[in-house]
C-alpha cells in the first residue's frame, strides 16, 4: 500500500471501534426497555394501535421517497459520475448518495420505532414513581441518540475508506454525495412527518378539546391516534434523520478542509499530521459518542419530590459538553501539538452548544416569556398569538449573538495561529502565502468550533427523543385509565420534554447555521480547485447576478414556510372534516363510550394528507439551488447560499420558540387548580398552541434541514455550474 493507505489504515480504526461500541451498548438499552413492563391490556391495546400506525406511515412515506430517489440517483450517474468524472464504470457518486439516503431513513426509523416501543413502559413506570418513568423515557431518547450518530460515523468511514483505497491522495471529495443522500431524505422525513403530526394534532384539538369539550388524549376522539402516531413520525423519525444529515454533511466538509492541509504536510516529515487533517473530524467524534453512554445513570431524580424533570438531563448535558471538550483539547494535543488556539476554538463551539440550551429553555420553559402568554390568553386568543409572536422573535437575539460570537472568535484565534512562528504555520505559509494561510487558518479554527458544537448531537437526540415518548406515553395514560397521579407525573415530565424538544430544533437550527458556513467554506476551496486559482473569489454585491441570487435565496424560506404551512392547513381540513363525519353519525354511542372511533380512517386520512402535500415544497428546494447554479453561475450561488442561510436561521429560530412557547403556555394553564382546563383562558391557549403546531413541528424544523440540503446541493454540483452556468 502507499503512504496514505497506510496511515488511512492507522486511524479508520478508531472511529469504526467506537461507533460499533455504541452500537452495542445501543441495543443492550434497547433490550433493557423491551424487557420492562408495558402495563395494561389497554395500555397494550393503544401502544400497539401507535405503533401500527407509524410503520404503516413510514412504509408510505418511504416507498415516495424511494421513487422520487430513483430519478435523482440517475440523474447524479449522468452529471457527477458521466459528464464531470468521465468515469461511467464508476458509479461512486450514485452509490454514495444512495447510501446516504438509505442511511438517513434508517436512522428515522430507528427513532420512530424506539419511541412507540417505550411509550408505554414509560406510562407504565409512572405507576412506580417519577425518577422511574424519567429514566424509562430517556433510555429510549439515548437509543436514537446512539444510534443515529453511530450509523453516520460508520458509513463515511467505511464509504471513504472505499472510495480513497489505492489512491494516492484520499479524496473525501468523493462521498460528498453521501451528504446530499442524506438531507434529501431528512426533508422528506422531517415535512412529511410534520404535516402528519399537524394535521393529526389541529383535527384532534379543535374538535375535540373545543368543539366537543373532551380532554386531548380522549380515546373518545378519532384522531387520538393519530396525534400519538404523529408524535413518532414527525419528532423521532424526521428530527432523527435532520441531524443524522447535520454530522455528515459536516464531518464531509470538514474533511474536505482537511484535505488542503494535508496536500501540504504530507510532503513533510508530518505525515501522520497530515492525515489527522482528514480524519480528526470521524475521530472527535466517534470518542465523543461515547462520552453520551455514561449519561444513562445520571438522568434520574434525588427523590420523589423533586419536580423538576429538567434539572438531572440539565446536568448530563453539562457532563456531556465537559467531556465532549477534554476529548477535543486531548486529540488537540495528540495530532496538532496542542495549538491552544484550537482548543480554545473548540471551548467556544461546546459554550455555543450550553448557550443554546439555556436560551431555548428561558424562552420556551417555565419562565417570564410564558407566563406571558399565561397573562395574555386572559384576554382572549388574539393577544395570546400576538404574545407568542413576540416571544419567538425576541428568541433570536441570543443564539445568533453567540453564533456570529462564536465564528468570528474561532476565525480569529485561527489567524493569531497563522501568524507565530510555530512549524505548521510556517508550513503553511510557505505553501500558500500569508494571506491565504491565515484564511485557511482561521477557516480550519472555525472548523474546529463547529465540530465541537456538533459533538453534543447524540446528547441532544436523546434529550429530544425523550420529549415524543413523553407525549404519547401521556396519551397512554388518558386512554389507558391509569388514574389521576399517574397521570399528574406524565404531565410534569411532557412539559419537560416540549422544552427538550425545543431544544433539539433549537441546536439544529445554530448548528444548521454553523454547518452551512463550513460547507460554504468547502464550496470556495472546492471552487478554487476546480478553476485552478488560488486567490480567493470575490463576491461583489454590486453584480445585479450577485445580489438577485442574494435576493431569490433570502425569499427561499419564506416561500417553503408559506408552501408548509399552507400543506398542514388543507391536510388539517381533511381530518377535520372525517373527525366531525364520526361524530355526526355516531356522536352520541362515541361519547357514551358504547362504540370505538374509526382511529385507522384518521391514520389514513393524514398519511395520504402528508405524502401528497410533501413533494412540492420539497422539489422546490431542491430544484431552486439547482437552477440558480445553471442559470446565474457558481459565485452568484453563493449569494444565493449566503441569503437562505441568513434569512432560514432567523426565521427558524422564530417559529420553533414560539410554538414551543405557546405550547408549553397551554400547559400551565391546564395545570392550575383554578381558571384551568375549561376556562376561557384555557380556549385561548388552545388556539394558540393550534398555530404554534405547524410552526415547531412542521416549518420550524424542515428550515434546518433546507439550509444544509441547499449548501450541500451546491458543492456536490459546482462543477457543472462552473462548466454550463449560462450567465456566469
Amino acid at each position: 500500500m502507499a503512504y496514505s493507505q497506510q496511515l488511512i489504515w492507522s486511524q479508520l480504526w478508531i472511529p469504526v471501534l467506537t461507533a460499533t461500541i455504541a452500537i452495542i451498548y445501543a441495543y443492550k438499552v434497547y433490550k433493557d426497555v423491551l424487557a420492562m413492563d408495558r402495563g395494561t391490556e389497554k395500555m397494550k391495546e393503544v401502544q400497539d394501535a401507535i405503533m401500527e400506525g407509524s410503520k404503516a406511515f413510514i412504509r408510505k412515506q418511504y416507498s415516495s421517497i424511494f421513487k422520487i430517489g430513483i430519478v435523482l440517483t440517475i440523474l447524479i450517474y449522468v452529471t457527477l459520475d458521466g459528464l464531470v468524472a468521465d468515469e461511467w464504470y464508476k458509479p461512486f457518486s450514485a452509490i454514495a448518495f444512495i447510501l446516504g439516503t438509505v442511511a438517513s431513513l434508517t436512522a428515522g426509523a430507528i427513532a420512530m420505532i424506539m419511541a412507540a416501543e417505550t411509550n408505554a413502559r414509560t406510562t407504565q413506570a409512572a405507576t412506580v414513581g417519577r425518577s422511574k418513568a424519567l429514566s424509562t423515557a430517556y433510555k429510549g431518547g439515548l437509543v436514537m441518540g446512539l444510534l443515529v450518530v453511530a450509523l453516520s460515523i460508520l458509513g463515511i468511514s467505511i464509504l471513504f475508506w472505499a472510495y480513497s483505497f489505492g489512491d494516492a491522495e484520499p479524496q473525501p471529495s468523493s462521498i460528498i454525495a453521501f451528504g446530499f443522500g442524506a438531507p434529501f431524505a431528512a426533508l422528506f422525513a422531517q415535512l412529511g412527518g410534520g404535516i402528519f403530526t399537524k394535521a393529526a394534532d389541529v383535527g384532534a384539538d379543535l374538535v375535540g378539546k373545543i368543539e366537543e369539550g373532551i380532554p386531548e388524549d380522549d380515546p373518545r376522539n378519532p384522531g387520538v391516534i393519530a396525534d400519538n402516531v404523529g408524535d413518532a413520525v414527525g419528532d423521532c423519525a424526521g428530527r432523527g434523520a435532520d441531524l443524522f444529515e447535520s454530522i455528515s454533511g459536516e464531518t464531509i466538509g470538514a474533511m474536505i478542509i482537511g484535505l488542503l492541509f494535508f496536500r501540504v504536510f504530507i510532503e513533510t516529515e508530518y505525515q501522520a499530521t497530515a492525515m489527522a487533517f482528514i480524519f480528526f473530524p470521524l475521530v472527535a467524534r466517534g470518542i465523543s459518542l461515547l462520552m453520551t453512554i455514561f449519561t444513562e445513570r445520571m438522568v434520574k431524580l434525588k427523590d420523589e419530590d423533586q419536580e423538576n424533570a429538567m434539572a438531572p438531563m440539565t446536568n448530563a448535558f453539562n457532563m456531556t459538553s465537559l467531556l465532549s471538550f477534554f476529548v477535543f483539547a486531548g486529540l488537540i494535543f495528540i495530532y496538532f501539538d496542542g495549538i491552544w488556539q484550537l482548543i480554545v476554538s473548540a471551548a467556544i463551539g461546546i459554550a455555543l452548544a450550553i448557550l443554546t440550551l439555556y436560551a431555548t429553555d428561558y424562552y420556551t420553559g417555565d419562565n417570564k416569556p410564558v407566563m406571558e402568554i399565561v397573562k395574555s390568553s386572559e384576554t382572549g386568543a388574539a393577544t395570546n398569538i400576538i404574545t407568542g409572536l413576540s416571544v419567538g422573535m425576541a428568541s433570536t437575539w441570543m443564539p445568533v449573538l453567540g453564533m456570529v460570537i462564536a465564528i468570528v472568535s474561532s476565525y480569529m484565534l485561527g489567524t493569531s495561529f497563522a501568524e507565530t512562528d510555530h512549524i505548521y504555520a510556517t508550513l503553511m505559509v510557505a505553501e500558500f502565502g500569508q494571506e491565504r494561510a491565515s484564511l485557511l487558518w482561521g477557516v480550519f479554527s472555525s472548523t474546529i468550533a463547529t465540530m465541537a458544537m456538533l459533538s453534543l448531537t447524540p446528547m441532544i437526540l436523546a434529550m429530544d427523543g425523550y420529549g415524543p415518548i413523553a407525549d404519547q406515553s401521556g396519551g397512554i395514560a388518558e386512554m389507558g385509565g391509569v388514574g389521576e397521579e399517574t397521570r399528574e407525573i406524565i404531565d410534569s415530565l411532557d412539559m419537560v420534554g416540549n422544552t427538550t424538544k425545543a431544544l433539539a430544533k433549537g441546536y439544529g437550527m445554530t448548528s444548521a447555521g454553523l454547518a452551512a458556513l463550513l460547507l460554504f467554506q468547502a464550496y470556495l476551496q472546492d471552487y478554487l480547485h476546480l478553476i485552478g486559482s488560488e486567490e480567493l473569489p470575490v463576491i461583489n454585491l454590486s453584480d445585479p447576478l450577485v445580489i438577485s441570487a442574494l435576493f431569490i435565496g433570502a425569499l427561499l424560506p419564506f416561500v417553503f414556510t408559506s408552501m408548509s404551512m399552507g400543506a398542514v392547513g388543507r391536510a388539517a381540513n381533511g381530518m377535520i372534516t372525517e373527525i366531525r363525519r364520526q361524530f355526526r353519525e355516531d356522536g352520541p354511542a362515541i361519547m357514551a363510550y358504547e362504540k370505538k372511533p374509526d382511529y385507522a380512517a384518521c391514520v389514513s386520512v393524514s398519511t395520504e394528507a402528508a405524502l401528497k402535500e410533501m413533494v412540492v415544497p420539497s422539489i422546490l428546494v431542491i430544484v431552486t439551488p439547482i437552477a440558480v447554479g445553471f442559470i446565474f453561475g457558481a459565485l452568484p450561488l453563493a449569494a444565493f447560499l449566503i441569503g437562505a442561510t441568513a434569512s432560514g436561521i432567523l426565521l427558524g429560530l422564530t417559529l420553533n420558540n414560539a410554538g414551543g412557547a405557546w405550547d408549553n403556555a397551554k400547559k400551565t394553564i391546564e395545570a392550575r387548580k383554578e381558571n384551568g382546563k375549561g376556562s376561557a383562558a384555557h380556549e385561548a391557549a388552545v388556539i394558540g398552541d393550534t398555530v404554534g403546531d405547524p410552526t415547531k413541528d412542521t416549518s420550524g424544523p424542515s428550515i434546518h434541514v433546507l439550509i444544509k440540503l441547499i449548501n450541500t446541493i451546491a458543492i456536490t454540483l459546482i462543477a457543472l455550474f462552473i462548466q454550463y452556468g449560462l450567465l456566469s
